[in-house]
Formats: structure tokens, sequence, C-alpha cells
């Protein structure tokens, strides 16, 4: 749930027609949504539903959306850095899961 609430806040970065989904709202803070979903199910959809919302607004938009500035934090970007920081977040993730499931013994099922 950390990937899905990060994508969200950076595409409303990057974005700003994007809304929260609807039923998002029914977590009062992102602490409740990082602790209160917990089933292997509901997170795959709620990150596949981030993602596919990140694709979709990405391809959507023209080049002046993407060269946008943005102020995020306590820095300037674009918003097309803003949809790159999106895949170095997954990316950086990714690569903490590989490490973690070597080091228990578990061999990532698409190197088998």
């Amino acid at each position: 749930m950390h990937i899905v609430i990060a994508n969200f806040w950076l595409l409303s970065q990057a974005d700003p027609t994007f809304k929260m989904p609807a039923d998002f709202d029914k977590f009062k803070s992102v602490s409740e949504a990082e602790k209160s979903v917990t089933s292997k199910a509901e997170i795959i959809s709620w990150l596949k539903r981030s993602l596919d919302a990140v694709k979709t607004a990405h391809a959507s938009a023209k080049p002046a959306d993407l060269v946008r500035k943005v102020h995020i934090a306590d820095r300037d970007a674009t918003a097309d850095g803003i949809y790159l920081r999106i895949i170095i977040h997954a990316n950086e993730h990714m690569g903490q899961l590989v490490s973690y499931a070597r080091m228990t013994g578990i061999v990532p099922p698409w190197s088998q």
C-alpha cells in the first residue's frame, strides 16, 4: 500500500486534474491505508489500479503537460520528472523485495 499511496500522491502532483479514487476516502489517514489493507488480493487490486491510473494519465498527457513546472517537497521539477520518480520509486522497492527474497531463500518466480 505504500507504493499505491505514493503512486496516487505523485500522480496528483504531476497531473492537477487527477482525483483520488472515491473509495480511497474510506481511509482516514495514510497510516490507516497502509495498515488496514492486508489481504494479498486487495493489495494487488489497489496496486493495479494505481499503476493503471499512472499509465493512463501519462499516456494522455500532451507534451506541454509534461514540461509543466511542479514544486514538490523542497525542489522544482517537471511533471515528466514526477512520472519518472514514480518509476524510480517502484524500482527501488522491487530491488528491496528481490534482496529480501534472496536473503530468505525465496527464488523470484521470473528467475526460475
